[in-house]
């Protein structure tokens, strides 16, 4: 589940509604033998477990992101023991850093821990050539719209030879395409203790797994290491943050073989008074000038995500974001109408545009982007 949107979360409320209906207590599979165990997890379960747990009696397990790795465990414990019995875990099966709950064989673990490494060592891969590995969990910007560092939590990043190990496990397995992913990959910063010198971090990089002399590996380094792995053909990533998008990046970009030539930049906003209400940290003119100098350095495609309708959106404040679009001319955009978010800054202001207006002004936007990746416009 996701709980970026409010409209994500409407949807899978629904969903667990209807399964009450299809999925009756105590019933069985027939052709399995075996208890249907309804389960909520990832995202949604860190922001509305609890709720969810007291009012819906028929889902069975809720695990939040950083327990994901748990749920074997869960799920053959609610297997092997019957339903009418209360079942209550010995000393010996609980673990210090879990936080749950048994009620006749429902399970709630909604702890806030850091996922443990073994987890990313699973083969399964939605896309057969491709993989995505992920380098980094939480994020500490706080924008004021997003959701996420409450749901999961401030910026963990993975250790980067954990990171470069998987990534060769991937290439083994003939997965040669990889994707990098981060709330935001310019924020990975993984800092040693030990000093490092020039000539021993390009050593490091040429011994991919070896990072345990480099003080300071940012995502650009991440980027050169996988880029060096045997077998890798392509390397692309999400997603980078406008404020701290470097020129080193672009640069890097632009000079490999490897890595795809597209960056998807979002904006959110063309307003600089409505960026500064989101808390994204550059301006209008700030954000031109980085799209200016990826297209003149990388020469590649650009991609966007925007939100319009934010608190106090005026007419000005969405011609200013029009304005963006038509300037830097994307190959693609996601275009959000937006909804507060329980818990953030931007949900203690009063969602003052109307719901009409936000619908006109999405739709604008959305007709534009289609003019413009046809070429038209």
């Amino acid at each position: 589940t996701c709980a970026v949107r409010a409209h994500a979360e409407h949807r899978v409320r629904s969903i667990l509604g209807s399964f009450k209906k299809i999925f009756k207590l105590n019933t069985h599979d027939s052709r399995l033998n075996t208890k249907r165990i309804i389960g909520l997890i990832g995202c949604m379960a860190r922001s509305t477990g609890k709720d969810i747990f007291e009012k819906m009696p028929h889902v069975d397990l809720i695990v939040s992101p950083s327990n994901l790795h748990k749920i074997p465990d869960y799920v053959e414990k609610i297997i092997n023991s019957s339903r009418s019995t209360s079942h209550v875990l010995r000393p010996s099966e609980r673990s210090e850093r879990t936080s749950f709950v048994h009620r006749n064989l429902r399970i709630i673990d909604l702890e806030d821990n850091e996922r443990v490494e073994g987890f990313y060592s699973a083969s399964y891969r939605a896309k057969p050539g491709s993989a995505q590995v992920v380098i980094s969990t939480g994020c500490s910007n706080y924008c004021s719209y997003c959701v996420v560092p409450y749901v999961r939590d401030e910026l963990r990043l993975r250790r980067p030879r954990d990171i470069i190990a998987e990534v060769k496990r991937n290439v083994v397995l003939g997965r040669t395409k990889i994707t990098l992913l981060g709330q935001n990959v310019n924020d990975y910063k993984y800092r040693n203790t030990s000093h490092v010198t020039g000539n021993t971090f390009k050593n490091v990089i040429r011994d991919t797994c070896d990072v345990r002399h480099v003080q300071v590996v940012t995502f650009v380094d991440l980027l050169k290491m996988v880029e060096v792995v045997d077998g890798v053909e392509q390397i692309d990533f999400l997603t980078p943050h406008p404020k701290n998008t470097s020129k080193e990046l672009l640069k890097l970009m632009a000079k490999s073989k490897k890595i795809v030539k597209y960056l998807h930049l979002p904006y959110q906003s063309g307003s600089d008074r409505i960026l500064k209400l989101m808390h994204r940290g550059y301006t209008r003119k700030e954000y031109l000038t980085l799209v200016e100098d990826y297209k003149n350095i990388v020469g590649g495609t650009v991609g966007t995500d925007i939100i319009v309708g934010f608190p106090t959106e005026t007419d000005e404040d969405f011609n200013h974001t029009k304005e963006v679009l038509e300037k830097a001319r994307f190959m693609g955009a996601y275009i959000f109408k937006y909804s507060p978010r329980p818990g953030t800054a931007a949900a203690r202001l009063e969602d003052d545009v109307p719901q009409k207006v936000k619908e006109k002004r999405h739709n604008i936007l959305l007709e534009l982007q289609k003019e413009i990746s046809r070429g038209n416009k």
